[in-house]
Order: structure tokens, then C-alpha cells, then sequence
């Protein structure tokens, strides 16, 4: 086994192959003329890269560009369950109720034909989740798949709002699926893993499981980079992301790019990481716009409330709900916005989320029925069960169960 210094040096020369590769071949990059250039350098707000820039009339004409695709059918499932977090540490807009839950939501899209793509991978830093004690609720991605009548083996790409450890957690579930990532969400990485300590006690780093002053281990709750950031990337998480890159099964996207038809990925920079993006869908109820943490609060995008402030740009964030207004704009408008943590997930209150139940046998995680396209069957069970959150007893699988 590695040790920590040598493990962070490793994570570092594959971090840094990966940005040097990014400009070859398996780049995907956006492409302008030189006269649209020039239109977005006058029209685009400050502090916004060039790449990460969008017109409202390039997202319009992108909704026209999706709905010549086919329709996709879509669902949500709970990774895992962060219990009673402080409301105001989650939204400082908003105070009851004091305490609040927040799922960590993977978004399931199913094309026509059968394959599927994942928008996030959830969690797979068990210790995260067990040894935290504030935590609940963690089943397998592939087995609650299964539970709710859809095949693992028939997903094709997993697509990552940003690359934190709760988000992009479970890649190597997935051996054969291709992952799409911004390229500058690896530079942010990159440039982090060993950022200078000198001023800063080690609190601006991208690895929060292990102190740069002293290379021990910080288990959970404790964080050693404390939420700054560009914090939220363990060894873990990281080797999942770069597993995907040495095994040739990862596309480096820069700013927007088409990964099928009906399909777009738009960029939100720094609405959470430096290289956070969207992901819009096209479906029976209008444009879906998954966010991950860009979209941390539907709530958030509805009433213009920001939300996970600790690692975000709220300019940029605010600059992401507005993609949403636009893309959604033709039906639903930000009813089709997509949240990775809104507390009210899985209730009436979140109307895109109504059509949830327990899954069966999965440690009272949730999922929820989006849309359907054409044929497809509903996978709600006859009889769902929707059994309050407070009355299912999450348990802790033994083969977790961490010294």
C-alpha cells in the first residue's frame, strides 16, 4: 500500500497528465467563429471565462436543437441522506426550519433505446457517511438501480455536475461507461492538490481527508481544508476520477458541448467548483436542467435565495439559475430545475419529486419518477411505499463498519 505522501504524489502526476492531455484529442471543445467571439467578449458579464459563457439566444436556440431529439425518460434516487444540518449553514436566507435533511440526489435518464446515462455517481466514501454519525440512508447506485426495475450494466456515461467526494463517488461501479468532466474541473483540482501552506494553515487544499501540515488522516466531521473552495476531494474520489482517464474512459469538455441528441451540457463555472456544469434533457414535460450543486436548493432557484454558500461564486450560481429560466422556459419554467440537496425532495412541496417512494430494501433511500417517454412503463411500484422519513430505521451494512 501506498503512503500518504506517496499517494498524494501519485494523485498529482495523474491529475497532471490528465491537464496536459486536455487539449489533444480527447478534448471536446466548444468552437465559435471569430464573429461570435467577438459578440460574447462585449456581452458577457465579468469575471465569466469565455468557454463558460452562453447567450440567451444560443440556450433558446438550444432548446429548439434538443427537441429534435428523442424524449428521455428520467428519475432521481437518494445516494445517501446528510441528517440535521443547521438550515442557515445550508441557506442563510432561510431559518425554518432550524434543522433540516438533505439528500444527495443521482439523476437517472433513460434514451429510448434503452441505454442510460447518470447525471452524478453519489457517494462511495463509506467512512463519510458511517463514522460521520450525522449521516443515513447509503445504498449501492447499482443495487438501487435494480430495485427500481432499471439495468446497471446498460449505463453508457456518467456525466458530473463537479467532481466532490458525495457526487462522483461510485465511477468505478461502472467499468464500461464514459465519463464526461469540464476541463476546468481537473485544472481546479490539479491546482489545489499541493497549493502552498505558508499562509493559510492548509485550509486552501483540494484533499479534506488528510492535514498538509502533518499527513494524518482527518476523519468526518472534521475537515481539513474546512469547506474553503476548492476543498472536497479525498484520495478516494480522486482515484475514481482518475481511473476513468487511464482506463481511456473519460471526455474532457470545455464550456458547452452536445453529448447526444436531446442531450446538452452547459457550463456554470464557479456556481459551485471551478468547473461545475448542467445538464439539460430533453423529455415529455419540457426541458429537464440537472445542477448538482450549482442547484443545491430548488427552494434557492425559485425564490433567488442562494444556497451552500461555502463553496460558491453566488454571482455565478445566480448566473446558473438563470440558464434554467431560459432552458425551461418553452414549458415548466423552474419546476424542470433539478436539485442535488433540497430538503423537501421527495414531497409535494418539490412537485418535479411528488412521484416518490421508499426504495424496497434499500436502507430507506428514496427515488422518484420524473417523466416518462414514449413506452416507457412506469416504475413506481402498484402499492409505493412512502413511509415518513423519521419512521424508517437506517442501518449500517457490516462490511462498512470502519475502526
Amino acid at each position: 500500500m501506498l503512503s500518504k505522501p506517496m499517494l498524494n504524489h501519485a494523485m498529482r502526476i495523474g491529475i497532471l497528465a490528465m491537464v496536459a492531455c486536455l487539449s489533444s484529442a480527447g478534448s471536446l471543445l466548444a468552437k465559435d467563429d471569430d464573429d461570435d467571439d467577438r459578440q460574447q467578449e462585449q456581452e458577457r458579464p465579468p469575471q465569466v471565462l469565455n468557454q463558460g459563457f452562453e447567450s440567451t439566444d444560443q440556450m433558446l436556440s438550444d432548446i429548439e436543437r434538443a427537441e429534435r431529439g428523442p424524449k428521455y425518460s428520467a428519475w432521481l434516487v437518494e445516494s445517501t441522506r446528510f441528517l440535521n444540518v443547521p438550515h442557515r449553514s445550508f441557506q442563510p436566507d432561510v431559518g425554518d426550519p432550524a434543522f433540516v435533511d438533505l439528500p444527495v440526489n443521482i439523476g437517472i435518464i433513460k434514451a429510448p433505446n434503452g441505454d442510460i446515462t447518470l447525471y452524478d455517481s453519489g457517494w462511495k466514501q463509506l467512512a463519510y457517511i458511517f463514522d460521520w454519525n450525522t449521516s443515513c440512508c447509503w445504498y449501492g447506485i447499482r443495487d438501487q438501480m435494480k430495485a427500481i426495475g432499471l439495468d446497471p450494466d446498460r449505463v453508457v456515461r456518467i456525466i458530473i455536475g463537479h467532481g466532490h467526494w458525495d457526487h462522483s463517488g461510485q465511477l468505478s461501479e461502472f467499468p464500461n461507461a464514459v465519463l464526461y468532466v469540464q476541463k476546468e474541473e481537473l485544472k481546479q483540482i490539479d491546482f489545489f492538490l499541493d497549493y502552498p501552506v505558508r499562509f493559510n494553515a492548509g485550509h486552501i487544499r483540494a484533499v479534506n481527508t488528510i492535514d498538509p501540515l502533518t499527513g494524518s488522516q482527518v476523519g468526518p466531521p472534521q475537515q481539513a481544508c474546512a469547506r474553503s473552495p476548492v476543498c472536497g476531494y479525498p484520495p478516494q474520489t480522486v482515484q475514481e476520477i482518475l481511473g476513468k482517464v487511464l482506463a481511456g474512459k473519460a471526455k474532457f469538455v470545455d464550456g458547452r458541448h452536445e453529448v447526444a441528441p436531446g442531450m446538452i451540457i452547459h457550463p456554470a463555472f464557479r456556481g459551485h467548483t471551478y468547473g461545475s456544469q448542467l445538464l439539460q434533457v430533453n423529455t415529455a414535460r419540457g426541458q429537464l436542467v440537472f445542477g448538482s450543486d450549482t442547484y443545491s436548493s430548488w427552494t434557492g432557484i425559485r425564490d433567488w435565495f442562494v444556497a451552500n454558500i461555502q463553496q460558491t461564486d453566488t454571482i455565478q450560481q445566480f448566473l446558473a439559475y438563470e440558464k434554467c429560466y431560459v432552458l425551461t422556459s418553452k414549458q415548466n419554467s423552474f419546476n424542470n430545475c433539478v436539485s442535488a440537496h433540497e430538503p423537501i425532495s421527495y414531497t409535494a412541496a418539490y412537485p418535479l419529486t411528488s412521484n416518490w417512494w421508499n426504495i424496497p430494501g434499500g436502507n430507506c433511500s428514496r427515488a422518484a419518477e420524473l417523466t416518462l417517454a414514449n413506452g416507457e412503463r412506469t416504475h413506481v411500484p402498484a402499492s409505493p411505499d412512502r413511509t415518513p422519513p423519521a419512521s424508517c430505521h437506517s442501518v449500517v451494512p457490516p462490511h462498512v463498519i470502519h475502526p
